[in-house]
Order: C-alpha cells, then structure tokens, then sequence
C-alpha cells in the first residue's frame, strides 16, 4: 500500500494521487483537513529498518503499517482552530512513522533539512563538485557595500528555508543596505545566463529550460514578464553529479535550481526537497510524476537526461 500525506488542493498531490489510481495502486491518502482524526496504535521496537509495528487509520481506512511500501509526504501547515493541537500530534505521529519504516519515503523530513539554511546547503552543493556563486551573509552594511562594489551587481535572497523574492542590488541601492542591522541577508554575486530547472527522480533527471527576464521567474507575473518553459536535455555528467548531489542529500526526489552561463558553464544556487514539479511537468509534458510514481511502486527505471 502506498501512502500519500498531503492536500487535494496542492497540484503535486493531486497528481500522485491519480497517477497511482490509474495503475490500480492500493492508496491511503491522509488530508490535511482529516489529519486531527487520524487514529492509530503503533509500537516502536525490535530490530532492522521496519521497526514500526500496529495501523494507522484515516477516513475508515485503516493500513498495517507493515504493509506500507512507499509514502509520498508534502504536507501543508495545518490550519488554526480548535483541532489544532490534534493535527499536530496525528502530524508527529506520521513524521516518526516515515522515520522508522521500511518503506520508499520520498522524502524523509530530516533529509531535507540542509535547505533550511541556504549557506549550509550551498557547501553541500560545492562539496558534490558544483560550482556556485561567490556569496557573503551579513548584517554589516559596510561589508555589503564592498561586496556589491566588488561584483557590480548582486543578488539577495533569504537564508532560511522560507521563500522569498529573489531581488537583485547594484551600487545606486546602497541606502537600502541601512536596514541590514536589523539582520543578516546573503546576497550573491549575478551569474547572467538561462535558469535551468532539474528535477531529480531517484536516477532519473528532468531539465526545464527557463526564458525570462524577470529577477524571479516565479513571480514575473508581478511585473507583468512572459515566462517560457521548455524540455532540454543535459550532458550525463551533469546529471551523473546531479543526482550524487540529491542522493546524498538523503533524497529520492528534488528540484535543484542551476544557470548556464553564455560560455556553457553551470552554476547551482539551491536544492528544493519538495519541489511543485507540476509546474514543469504541465508546461513541458514532461513525465516527472510518473517517474516519482515509480519510485513509490518500486518500478525499475533506467537513469535518463
């Protein structure tokens, strides 16, 4: 039985959640507004991988843990009011669950927790053999004027998990670097080329080439910018390296967010572990849900690019 822990109104869930009813797949899907009435009886104990015994219960369903083959999470905050405190235990009870199961768990939570500090993150990602941007974390103004003075132009962005705006800062900005006293920021030198999407699936690799020419793809609609998405394809060596990266990150599944320089070279900003890959896969055809789906469903697949 596969297990899916997330919203109906979050298009990757609802994504997987089809894709597994149309190959006929035994699903147990847990909702975030169901999550307060999650009932369960589980025993942690005993030796090896599978050290949760008992069942978990949701919506009448009720599912051996045991029986559990692979669990796709991406759940959403709950929501205040009176149940709460009840979702938040149902939801610690499902986190110690994917920690102590044998099951495909895309992802475990703890894996992904190199993308709540981006400075982190980005040695990690050098350390795989990626080359990426100079960058300083600071709260010193006078610092980031040199910076800035050094590159000519940057960009800053959030250093936590929490998403932000990718803006960028050139020298005529320098009165806003007053308010880094109020905290750090990490800014970045501006790498100019095309950003390149890849979602990571187990040893499989999809690229989305992105045209625009907003800061911020994701949010060019602010500004009123176009933004085009295309299928391309990536020399296996990046890919190769790519998916070293994801693995020893701990993930099954990622979105690593990269550009390509005018001269071909490549620069990685950031791995996202629990990407909205819906967005490429909707406006490139991409099959990036099927292969995740075949992940859940132990489905032998060959690398690809």
């Amino acid at each position: 039985m596969i297990l899916v822990w997330g919203d109906r109104s979050d298009a990757p869930v609802e994504h997987v959640l089809a894709l597994l009813q149309q190959r006929q797949a035994a699903v147990m899907h847990i909702d975030g507004a169901r999550l307060a009435d999650l009932r369960h009886d589980l025993t942690l104990g005993g030796t090896g991988p599978a050290i949760t015994t008992g069942w978990i219960e949701s919506q009448g369903l009720r599912a051996d843990v045991q029986q559990l083959t692979g669990i796709y999470l991406r759940p959403l905050p709950a929501p205040p009011g009176a149940a709460a405190q009840a979702a938040a235990a149902a939801a610690d009870v499902l986190l110690t669950l994917t920690a102590n199961t044998s099951a495909v768990v895309i992802n475990p939570p703890a894996a992904g927790l190199s993308n709540h500090s981006k400075p982190f993150q980005l040695q990690l990602i050098a350390r795989a053999g990626l080359a990426v941007p100079p960058t300083l974390i600071t709260s010193d103004a006078q610092a980031a004027l040199d910076f800035v003075q050094l590159h000519g132009r940057v960009v800053y962005k959030s250093i936590s998990g929490v998403r932000s705006v990718v803006s960028t800062l050139e020298i005529k900005d320098q009165l806003r670097l007053q308010g880094l006293a109020h905290g750090p920021v990490q800014l970045q030198r501006w790498v100019a080329g095309r950003d390149v999407r890849v979602h990571v699936v187990g040893r499989r690799c999809f690229a989305t080439a992105i045209d625009c020419q907003a800061t911020d793809y994701r949010y060019a609609a602010r500004s009123g910018e176009p933004v085009q998405l295309s299928p391309m394809r990536i020399a296996p060596a990046l890919a190769k390296t790519l998916v070293g990266l994801v693995h020893g990150l701990g993930l099954q599944l990622a979105g690593v967010d990269l550009r390509k320089t005018p001269t071909g070279d490549w620069v990685c900003f950031e791995v996202n572990p629990s990407p909205g890959f819906t967005y490429c896969e909707d406006a490139t055809g991409q099959p990036i849900g099927d292969a995740l789906v075949d992940l859940l469903l132990r489905v032998r697949t060959r690398p690809s690019s």
